[in-house]
């Protein structure tokens, strides 16, 4: 299987080497130099979006917003030369995977590449369920009673550790391990910032209450008691 990487970079000098170094790796690169340019090769699938948020025409948020309203949306990985906490933040609640911040090396943009094709590798495609909720890996679309959303990719990995062992306290470490591959949290609290975001979802079809935090411990998902 060969990925498909899309680079949405205007700098030349930046985006060139990207693709041709990640070509030479074996992957399938093309280049938008712009956000209109990007969108109009989004109608193809692609399983990694690697996307500056510094663009001529359009801000790369609003890509990213684009994105989130397709089905089966690819990884983002964005490029940024803001660096603060806030800033890091803001881009996993948007809906992002992964960030690197301008200046970078090349390896170090490699390895994140290869992280994210690896996690996205993992997704399987058997249908999710506890009781009535519902998630399909393969569209990231969940489901409850007559209620449905569509997940991003990491919500999607973290909802399917809970559906696989619903009952049982899973921790932040484990949840870091199982999705990031990840030893050691980052100080940018992202997990937090994940499974916020999965609750707002859970909201969306009326399931909120059912992903409970355990103090000390971790996460549970269960029937609330007195539904």
């Amino acid at each position: 299987m060969t990925f498909k990487i899309l680079i949405v970079e205007d700098e030349a000098d930046i985006a060139e080497p990207m693709r041709v170094g990640l070509t030479d790796e074996g992957y399938s690169v093309e280049w938008a130099s712009t956000g209109r340019a990007a969108i109009q090769r989004l109608v193809d699938h692609w399983d990694l979006i690697i996307l500056d948020l510094m663009l001529p025409d359009l801000p790369g948020e609003s890509i990213v917003n684009y994105l989130k309203q397709q089905p089966d949306y690819p990884a983002i990985l964005v490029l940024t030369a803001r660096g603060s906490v806030q800033d890091k933040l803001s881009l996993f609640r948007q809906g992002c995977d992964d960030y690197l911040t301008k200046p970078f090396i090349y390896a170090e943009l490699l390895e994140h590449v290869r992280a994210l094709l690896r996690r996205s590798q993992r997704v399987n495609t058997t249908e999710c369920q506890y009781e009535d909720i519902q998630l399909d890996p393969s569209t990231f679309r969940l489901c409850a009673g007559t209620e449905q959303t569509i997940l991003t990719p990491k919500e999607a990995s973290i909802l399917r550790m809970f559906l696989a062992a619903p009952g049982r306290v899973i921790s932040r470490k484990e949840i870091l391990q199982g999705v990031w591959g990840l030893r050691e949290e980052p100080d940018t609290n992202f997990i937090g910032v994940h499974l916020f975001n999965l609750r707002k979802k859970l909201s969306e079809v009326k399931r909120d209450a059912w992903l409970q935090t355990v103090r000390s411990s971790g996460f549970v998902l269960c029937r609330p008691e007195g539904n």
